[in-house]
């Protein structure tokens, strides 16, 4: 019995080349997805992944430079939601609201979280924070910025911790605790 390829799972009809490239891209992410819950990332080949995919090579390279490319979208598509929702926190001064949205991105996209993982990845793109964190709090000094900086590191350590351990907490008690433990980062609070 062949398995179809991700790209056979979805409804090809006429569609745009942005339509197209988009769904090229999400057929090789969810084909390394599942290859990573295969085997580990340094064994799966580029060969491996288009077919399993579904797209040709000249797809894959029109998209992606490599396999660390692909994993790499994939962190940054998970983040890049993370990131956006503590900003917006940052300014809303919302903290209850942001943690929750959080933890249910963590739960929603669990595969992916255990991908990057799996991969060292995720540790990497937490790292990659302080630049970030420079770009968008360089006005309120170094104080502020290392203020920031702790901060994130707590919310990691604990989000990635709740996740290893299974997730069994609700997400409303792990934004509770996150409330009670991380001091409130604002714009009023790394002004002072």
């Amino acid at each position: 019995m062949n398995e179809k390829t991700e790209l056979e799972k979805r409804d090809m009809q006429r569609l745009s080349n942005e339509e197209a490239n988009k769904i090229t891209k999400e057929c090789i992410l969810s084909a390394l997805i599942i290859l990573m819950s295969e085997k580990p990332f340094d064994k799966i080949t580029i060969t491996e992944l288009v077919k399993r995919s579904g797209v040709s090579r000249t797809a894959f390279y029109r998209n992606f430079s490599s396999k660390e490319e692909v994993l790499s979208d994939l962190s940054q598509s998970i983040l890049g939601c993370i990131t956006k929702l503590i900003i917006k926190a940052v300014r809303e001064e919302n903290p209850h609201h942001m943690y929750c949205q959080i933890f249910q991105i963590i739960k929603d996209n669990h595969q992916d979280f255990d991908v990057m993982l799996k991969a060292g990845l995720l540790q990497n793109e937490y790292m990659n924070a302080s630049t970030y964190i420079d770009n968008q709090f360089s006005d309120f000094g170094i104080m502020a910025r290392y203020a920031v900086l702790g901060w994130w590191g707590a919310l990691q350590n604990i989000t990635k911790d709740w996740y290893l351990r299974g997730m069994k907490e609700e997400i409303a008690d792990m934004a509770n605790l996150c409330c009670r433990l991380l001091p409130p980062v604002t714009f009023k609070a790394i002004q002072k």
